[in-house]
């Protein structure tokens, strides 16, 4: 991390420490331009922004691992991420194993998050038994969180890593630059995400594989993380690769939170998402996913916020004990 985003992740963490609600500089952690999260970051930023007094700033990372980081160091208030990943974090589980990130708390669950392997159109590659032996994506030294999402998906299969001819790769914006410059025979992406737009006009038609919809495949897909889940695609214009219904694996998006946040500013964040739905789907239509009634949905490790807590059960939302 170079100098400059040094001094102006320690601005926006004494911001959030010192400065009066309605004058806070509050900091947003997602990841790279091109990323879902990144947008999804970005239009709630300019929306809450807007409604709430908060000076919102979104500071993008390489990868979640960073994002929960900066959450749990005090650096950013929020982050956006998906509950699988937070509840690693937070136990010091797996890629966490040795840095428990204990501040870390859940604000809201905000959509589900659908994520899968995509290859070219003309590949000859159509479900996900065919990937054997083709170039596939690992090691992601900057972005870990894709190895479990990769695992819960093979799993699905019965496949492994040494099915494929791994790749070495550092997070999924290179990962999709590298499959443009066809380093990579398959790749991993969110669907929905701008990257693929730009992705499947660049290679001239991209397609997702289906993840198999059976009662065993999602007890595969859960040996790898509970929080995991099938959810079926449509075709929509912002889902490029998604030709007809495709399964794929899902995960609740949700947007965390630091334990030290105060009440006032987890309140004044969940009041201007809840009361936006209109203005945050002329930001961006993934946010037709968005359902106001779900944001209160609790899990079994990952903690919320006391506020949010709060705040849901005035609204009738919470959805814990």
């Amino acid at each position: 991390m170079n100098k400059t985003v040094k001094i102006v992740l320690f601005a926006a963490g004494s911001a959030i420490a010192s400065a009066p609600v309605a004058a806070q500089t509050v900091g947003f952690a997602t990841l790279p331009p091109g990323a879902l999260y990144n947008i999804t970051a970005q239009v709630m930023s300019k929306v809450i922004q807007k409604k709430s007094g908060l000076k919102m700033r979104v500071l993008p990372f390489r990868g979640g691992a960073a994002v929960h980081a900066a959450v749990n160091a005090k650096r950013a208030a929020f982050g956006v991420t998906e509950v699988a990943s937070l509840t690693w974090a937070y136990l010091g589980k797996a890629e966490f194993k040795g840095r428990a990130m204990k501040n870390l708390r859940v604000a809201m669950m905000l959509r589900p998050l659908t994520v899968g392997f995509y290859v070219r159109k003309d590949s000859g590659i159509n479900s996900l038994k065919d990937m054997k032996g083709k170039k596939f994506p690992t090691k992601w030294s900057a972005f870990p969180n894709s190895i479990p999402l990769s695992e819960g998906i093979m799993a699905t299969a019965g496949l492994t890593w040494k099915d494929m001819k791994g790749v070495p790769v550092t997070n999924i914006i290179r990962a999709a630059d590298d499959f443009k410059a066809r380093k990579l025979d398959i790749s991993f992406f969110a669907i929905g995400a701008p990257k693929m737009t730009e992705v499947n006009s660049a290679v001239g038609g991209i397609k997702f594989l289906p993840v198999p919809n059976t009662p065993e495949a999602l007890k595969a897909m859960q040996s790898v993380r509970p929080d995991y889940y099938i959810r079926v695609i449509k075709p929509a214009p912002i889902n490029a690769g998604i030709a007809k219904p495709t399964p794929g694996l899902s995960v609740d998006t949700i947007i965390s939170v630091g334990a030290h946040v105060k009440d006032e500013v987890v309140t004044k964040f969940l009041e201007a998402v809840l009361a936006s739905k209109p203005e945050l789907i002329k930001g961006h239509p993934l946010f037709r996913a968005h359902n106001p009634k779900d944001a209160g949905k609790a899990f079994a490790i990952a903690k919320h916020h006391p506020a949010a807590i709060a705040f849901f059960k005035k609204k009738g939302l919470w959805k814990g004990k």
